[in-house]
């Protein structure tokens, strides 16, 4: 059984969801525990904030070409960082892994979309 500090005194308690410490009455979040669940968010955050952000800045450059080119770029770059490949041993079950790779496919198949339909009006 992994244990942890509790965050408010300091004591020993389990790092299973749900666990009350003994000592103060904190209860043990999601995301509070080990090193694997703090990853974990921080992995869902990007997953959301990085195609949002690469949408915008592919459909704002696209007034230029130098800018677009260096936004598609950008945007394979960012593509690569975010691959749920890259981060396979983060998610605790098979659900959280197709989830992943079903934000992602449909996330940059947009961006993609957008991208062939922007090269097309040039």
């Amino acid at each position: 059984m992994d244990l942890i500090n509790c965050p408010v005194c300091e004591h020993q308690i389990l790092s299973r969801i749900g666990t009350i410490c003994p000592n103060c009455g904190h209860t043990v979040k999601y995301f509070e525990g080990n090193k694997k669940r703090k990853e974990y968010s921080k992995y869902f955050a990007l997953s959301i904030f990085v195609p949002f952000t690469s949408f915008l800045i592919v459909l704002f450059s696209a007034v230029n070409k130098i800018a677009f080119f260096t936004a598609i770029i950008l945007f394979i770059i960012l593509a690569v960082y975010t691959i749920p490949l890259r981060y396979n041993k983060l998610f605790f079950t098979n659900y959280e892994k197709y989830l992943f790779w079903g934000i992602w496919l449909l996330g940059n198949g947009l961006i993609v979309t957008m991208i062939y339909n922007l090269l097309n009006k040039l």
